[in-house]
Formats: structure tokens, C-alpha cells, sequence
């Protein structure tokens, strides 16, 4: 990846200082960098921001082993860093392409710190008049019982050769009651806990221990957890700590570049405790205020007010903020992320304006609108991504699809099923067949294409759509606002719906889980579905798919390809090619008239002719398809199912890779040719490897088009599972 893809990376990075981040993060910000094209010299001048861990030579050593590993990092880990600290990217170029990996921002409902007022906080210590002792008291009458053990740290240390001042584990067995006499008495923070390092401040624990120690373990009672960014910028954090609505007991000035907010979680043991701090930090997170994790720990130690520090003052700033309980607050912050619209009143008579028409560009021929929903349903391998990527292209040049006309838009194809060569090799072949690549503005034509086409390739990387949907509306929404994209195609579904068509729980998650992203990108959302195995045409098209009805139910738009029963001579006129009737269901819209076509790989024609409206369905009429044929019309019609199943092995030998065995090409007989068996471009009902044994053996009856076609010899099936194609129909039945 070149780095004029990541024109925008070194701005995000400058926006992160080094010194806030653990280890790992800096190392990753390193391999992204390296994975986007950019040189050494880059991460290594970052890092000299942090000059209390720069190593000279170190960035070098790491630099020249990334790339050697499966483990890679693109540059979306930078850019989701900056944007955590408040950096926004620069409104990409609609034809700009993104990794996968990327990760852009979509700002939650509910405030955002980074868009909190700024208010400075005067910490300095000019000598004007404060009372230290005061602060003290208040912050520990605040926090405490008078019973309980509190916890403090006026002594520091450092490592040889470092700046860095480190507390000591300090006082941990005075009661709250004596240190607030004593502050009384002598009205002298350094009398009543003993005297601190100038340069180092002073700490102080905000649960109550035991008396034996300072660990987790020796706490009392888990009332409260610390928040603080290094991230944000300090003169924003207590406005947006007020805004995020914190039930505060306190907060603090560090003296540095952060504030301290001592909030209430009031946990009844460390489990749960451990459960509302990691809640109350991914809610900051989410708005705006990157929480430091290294503050988790219920004995944590904050910063003590009433003392100076390098020249600067340790501040209560306020006490008793925010929500008045943990439950208030949480109650407050999941309403805040409600993104339930709000209600209408009324409205009746009112005019409307409806979603723009998409597929269809009429009252009469509209099928989809934008924010609409579309299911494309048909047998396993009968074309359906071939027929998707036709549809994206003629959306994209504003063309026709199956005799529609299509709006023109933008397309986001997010395709799980197909190598990435194949599925740009299914581009090329479609384009190549549509009226567009002959057209004399061809050249004008296919640039526009490319301008409106982004391919995401999901293949091997695939996961539950309800988990990866809102990184899909971020990548959605970096090329744009809401409504960039006409139409997000997701090809096919089995990849990321859970696997359990049958489950109606999870097919309806899987479904509102479209709705979030078309509402969110402003999207019309199309996807694939298949068949069930056999002939479906007896039942009415919005059931013809695999699985919970809920399917058919939930979308707005399906259209169900169904292949149908052609007489011999007819079909022998098309050049038996597959034929197929597509049947379109519409929430919105009226009756549609079906759409006869035929399959002519890689695309499906409309027919002009009229003659195949008085077909019916395979499987629709199964006496009326036996009976065509008339007096030996059960015997004819499985002649017929035969050879269809003939064709499409047939189909498959030919592009199955052969193996040699006593001179002769054979082709491996295993689970992976059946798959490749295209028995829906044939209108052939599927079968299974062991059906397939028993054809070839010729075992099974009706079989007689099969052994005629093909020969098998036990002898080498037993040990070869190898079968090959006779080049002539010698062989008796």
C-alpha cells in the first residue's frame, strides 16, 4: 500500500503523543506505518516525543522485522488513536479506496468532550491566597466515614538515571476521623501527613483499607473509580466531566496535564466493581474522553489536593457534581445513547416526500427505493453474485437491469464469498456483456463505473453481520455524509447471519442489523439468499427461500429466480440454456409482473419474445410437467430432470482439474467437485457425493442420460474416487 493512499496518516499521528501509550500501541503504530508505505524515519521522529523511553536506534531494529509475520496492522489503528484525542480526517474524495482494516468515526448520540467548552483551570502557584488545609478536609469529609482507613503517599523515589518521581507505598492506618483533627489543629496539610517532594505532589487513596496493607485486597468498601485522560485537552476535561453528567464525589488538579475525578460506582464486591468501572470507561471512551486504564484498580492512588507540585497547585475543584448515584447516572447515560427517533403526532394529510425511486424509475416499474431493503433469492450456483455485480454496475452508470432502468449512484459491494481476483474477474466479464462496454461513450462510461464502485473483499475475514456493522457504517461513511451510497450489496448472507436460517431470533437480529445500516448510511441494502434443496415451485415465491420466513417477511422487495419447465423443443430453440422466471414481491409497490429471462453466463437477459409467460415454475405442476409429454410423459419428464443433471455435471467436469492415472485424465470424485456442480444454471434438482456414486455405478434407475455420459469403473472408484468423461456414448445403460 503506497503512502499517497494514507496522505492523512503522519497528521493522525501527530496528533497522538507517544508518552500516553503502553507498549503495544506504540509498537503498532510502527507496523502501521511500515504496512502503509511509509519510511522508518517517520515513527522514529514521533517517538522522540517521548523522551523518557527513547532508545536511539530502537524504531530501526523493530522497523526492519515488521512484515516478516502473518500479524499485520493497517493505518486504521492510527487514525482510531487521533480520533480518540479529538483529530477528525479530512472529508475523504468520493473515489478514494480504504483497507478493511480501517477505522473511521461515527460520533455516538449523547455529548462528545471532545466539543466541551474550554474553561482553564488556575493551578498555579502565584502566591495568591488559598487554603490547602481546607481542601484537604473537605475532600476527605467528603470521601470518608470517620471510621474508615485512609489511605496517602507524601514520600517519592526514582530509578537511577530517570526523572520520573515514584510513591512510596505510604501511610495506610490512620482513620479519616484523626487526620481531619489534626488538619484542624494545625491547619497545616504538611504537620498533619509529613512533608512531600516539591517536584514529586503528593497521592492519596480514595477507597477505605484495612489497616494491613494496599492492594485491592486490604479494601473496605468499593465505592469509588478514578477517571482521568492524559488524552484530552486539560482545560476541556471539568467541562466535559460535567457534560458526561459523572456522579463526581470530587475532582482534582493533578498539578500536570490532567484533572482527577473521583467518581461513585458503589459496587458491593470487587466483581462487580471490576464490571461498572470498565462500563463507566467505555461510555468516556465512546464520548470522547479516553479514559486511562492504568487506573482501574479499586486501591488506585489519585492525586491529594492541598499541595503544590513543580510550581503548580493540586485543586479540589468541586465536589458532589453529576448524577447523585451510580444507578442515576447509569440510567442518565443509556438514555443519552438513545437513538430511538422521536414520536409523531398527527401528521395525517400532510404531503410526502418519499425516499428517491432506485431500481425502477416510475410509479409503475419502481421496485427499491434508497433505505429500502432488497433480498435476491435462487438455487446454489445459479448466478446470483454474477447477477449482483450486474445490478451494482448498472446502478453505477444509471443503466438497466433486466429491462429496469437504475438511478444512478454510488455502490458499496461487500463481498464474503469470492477470492478477490476471482470476484475482479466476474467485474471485467460482466462489464464486458453489458450495452454500456459497446456503447460509443464506452471509455466515459466505464470510468464512471470505477468511480462509483467500492469492493470491499471479505472473503476468509467474514464475521457475525451484528459485529462488524458499525465498523461497515464507518467505512461506509468516509467517503461521505449519509446518503453518498445508493446501495450497499452484501453477497451472500449465509457468511454472517449466524448460520441457523431456521433460528427466527436470529434471522430478525439479522435483519434489524440491516435495517441499522441502511438508516445509518442512508442506503438502499441489497443481499443474496438461496433455495432450500428440490424443486421449490410449489410454493409461492416469498417462500421459495431457505430458512425462517422471516426472510421474506422483513424485506421490503424480494425477487425470487426460479428456473423453469421448458418442453424439449422450445428449450431446444434457446440453446438450452437455463431459463429462469423472476418473480418480484414488493411491500410498497403493486403487483409487478414477473420478469422471464434467460441465463447467458455472466448475465441474465430479459425475454422479448412473450413465449415463455405460460410456463410454469419447476415443481409448480408436477403432474402437468409429467403430462406434457403426454402418454409417456412420467417417463419423458424424468428423462428431462436427468439430462438436466447430465449438463451440469458435465458443466463441472470440464472446469474440474484433472489428475492422470493409467494415462487417463481423471477427475477427483470429493465433496469440494460436488460443490462446484452447478446444478442451479441447469434448472437440475442437487444431489449428493453418495447419489452420485450410485449414478456412476449405474445402481440407480432413471439413471440411464448419466452412465450413458459417463463411466466409472469400480475397481478404480474403490481406490481413486476418480471417474473420467467417455469422449463418445458407447457404453450401454
Amino acid at each position: 500500500m503506497s503512502r499517497d493512499e494514507h496522505a492523512h496518516l503522519l497528521d493522525a499521528l501527530a496528533a497522538i503523543d507517544p508518552s500516553t501509550l503502553d507498549y503495544q500501541d506504540w509498537v503498532d503504530c510502527g507496523m502501521a506505518l511500515h504496512e502503509s508505505g511509509y519510511d522508518w524515519t517517520d515513527w522514529d521522529e514521533w517517538s522522540r516525543r517521548d523522551p523518557g523511553r527513547y532508545h536511539e536506534g530502537e524504531c530501526k531494529r523493530k522497523w526492519d522485522g515488521f512484515g516478516n509475520g502473518d500479524e499485520k496492522v493497517s493505518s486504521g489503528t492510527i487514525i482510531h488513536m487521533a480520533e480518540q484525542r479529538g483529530w477528525r480526517q479530512p472529508i475523504a474524495d468520493n473515489t478514494q479506496v480504504f483497507d478493511w482494516d480501517d477505522v473511521g468515526y461515527v460520533a455516538d448520540s449523547g455529548p462528545d468532550a471532545t466539543e466541551a467548552a474550554s474553561m482553564p483551570v488556575m493551578d498555579a502557584d502565584d502566591g495568591s491566597e488559598w487554603d490547602p488545609a481546607g481542601m484537604l478536609y473537605e475532600y476527605i469529609d467528603t470521601l470518608f466515614d470517620d471510621d474508615d482507613i485512609v489511605g496517602y503517599v507524601c514520600d517519592a523515589w526514582q530509578r537511577a538515571g530517570e526523572t520520573k518521581w515514584l510513591p512510596s507505598k505510604g501511610s495506610y492506618t490512620r482513620r479519616a476521623r484523626e487526620i481531619k483533627d489534626e488538619l484542624t489543629r494545625y491547619h497545616d496539610v504538611a504537620l498533619t501527613l509529613g512533608q512531600w517532594e516539591e517536584d514529586a505532589g503528593a497521592w492519596i487513596r480514595f477507597n477505605p483499607l484495612d489497616g494491613e496493607g494496599v492492594d485491592n485486597s486490604n479494601v473496605t468498601a468499593y465505592r469509588y473509580a478514578l477517571v482521568e485522560s492524559d488524552v484530552l485537552d486539560m482545560d476541556k476535561q471539568l467541562p466535559a466531566i460535567k457534560d458526561l453528567n459523572l456522579p463526581c464525589v470530587a475532582v482534582v488538579s493533578s498539578a500536570g496535564k490532567s484533572v482527577h475525578a473521583i467518581v461513585r460506582v458503589d459496587a458491593k464486591d470487587m466483581t462487580e466493581y471490576r464490571k461498572r468501572v470498565r462500563w463507566l470507561y467505555d461510555y468516556c471512551d465512546r464520548h470522547g474522553f479516553v479514559t486511562d486504564k492504568n487506573n482501574k484498580n479499586a486501591s488506585r492512588l489519585s492525586r491529594m489536593p492541598g499541595v503544590t507540585r513543580r510550581g503548580r497547585r493540586q485543586i479540589l475543584l468541586a465536589t458532589e457534581i453529576g448524577a447523585e448515584s451510580w444507578d442515576a447516572w447509569k440510567k442518565w447515560a443509556e438514555e443519552s445513547e438513545d437513538d430511538l427517533p422521536d414520536e409523531i403526532v398527527g401528521g395525517i394529510g400532510d404531503p410526502v416526500e418519499l425516499n428517491p425511486m432506485l431500481i425502477g424509475l416510475t410509479e409503475y416499474d419502481c421496485i427499491l427505493r434508497k433505505y429500502s431493503k432488497m433480498i435476491l433469492v435462487g438455487d446454489s450456483k445459479m448466478g446470483k453474485s454474477t447477477t449482483l455485480i450486474d445490478l451494482a454496475q448498472a446502478i453505477c452508470v444509471g443503466g438497466e437491469w433486466l429491462g429496469m432502468q437504475c438511478a444512478e449512484g454510488k455502490v458499496y459491494y461487500i463481498n464474503l464469498e469470492l477470492d478477490e481476483r476471482d470476484f475482479r474477474n466476474r467485474l471485467n466479464e460482466v462489464w464486458e456483456m453489458r450495452s454500456e462496454a459497446i456503447d460509443p461513450d464506452a471509455q466515459n462510461k466505464l470510468m464512471k463505473v470505477n468511480r462509483n464502485f467500492v469492493h470491499m473483499p471479505m472473503k476468509g475475514r467474514a464475521d457475525l453481520l451484528w459485529d462488524i456493522a458499525q465498523t461497515i457504517i464507518r467505512r461506509v461513511l468516509k467517503y461521505g455524509p449519509k446518503g453518498t451510497f445508493a446501495a450497499i450489496i452484501i453477497d451472500p448472507i449465509y457468511k454472517v447471519n449466524g448460520g441457523d436460517d431456521n433460528d427466527a431470533k436470529s434471522v430478525a437480529r439479522f435483519t434489524n442489523t440491516l435495517d441499522m445500516i441502511a438508516q445509518s448510511c442512508g442506503s438502499a441494502v441489497i443481499y443474496a439468499h438461496h433455495h432450500p434443496k428440490g424443486a421449490t415451485g410449489n410454493r409461492k415465491a416469498i417462500d421459495r427461500m431457505s430458512g425462517s420466513g422471516v426472510y421474506g417477511r422483513d424485506a421490503d422487495t424480494v425477487i425470487d429466480f426460479s428456473p423453469l419447465f421448458v418442453p424439449e423443443e422450445l428449450w431446444a430453440r434457446y440453446s438450452h440454456m437455463p431459463i429462469y422466471r423472476a418473480e418480484v414481491k414488493c411491500r410498497s409497490f403493486g403487483y409487478r409482473k414477473p420478469i422471464d429471462c434467460v441465463f447467458e453466463y455472466p448475465r441474465f437477459y430479459r425475454d422479448a419474445t412473450g413465449e415463455l409467460a405460460a410456463l410454469k415454475v419447476l415443481g409448480e405442476n408436477r403432474r402437468k410437467e409429467g403430462s406434457e409429454a403426454g402418454g409417456e410423459g412420467n417417463k419423458e419428464t424424468t428423462k428431462r430432470k436427468w439430462e438436466l443433471k447430465d449438463l451440469a455435471l458435465t458443466d463441472a467436469f470440464e472446469s474440474a482439474e484433472k489428475i492422470k492415472f493409467n494415462d487417463e485424465e481423471l477427475v477427483q470424485l470429493t465433496e469440494e467437485f460436488v460443490e462446484s456442480i452447478p446444478w442451479g444454471a441447469y434448472g437440475a434438482e442437487p444431489a449428493t457425493l453418495g447419489a452420485i456414486i450410485n449414478w456412476l455405478n449405474g445402481s440407480t434407475k432413471g439413471a440411464t442420460v448419466i452412465r450413458e455420459h459417463f463411466a466409472l469403473s469400480k475397481q478404480k472408484f474403490n481406490k481413486n474416487r476418480t471417474f473420467k468423461r467417455l469422449t463418445s456414448t458407447t457404453l450401454e445403460p
